[in-house]
């Protein structure tokens, strides 16, 4: 009757084990994803900006031509 209480501890051990590996197995893909995001996201301001930029030139230039 003594291994009772010792195969509990040890099936509560290895449920832990796959409960933490599970847990940082999605913490890295997550943190993966989330790098991938930020990259496309700073694409996406580096375009933005650009697009600023030609929408303050053409603004300008219709200023300049007396269009506005």
């Amino acid at each position: 009757m003594e291994w009772i209480p010792i195969g509990a501890w040890i099936g509560a051990a290895v449920v832990a084990v796959v409960v933490l590996g599970f847990c940082a197995y999605e913490l890295s893909w997550k943190a993966r994803r989330l790098r991938r995001d930020l990259a496309q996201l700073q694409e996406l301001n580096g375009q933005l900006v650009d697009l600023q930029g030609g929408i303050s030139a053409a603004q300008a230039r219709l200023s300049a031509a007396g269009l506005r």
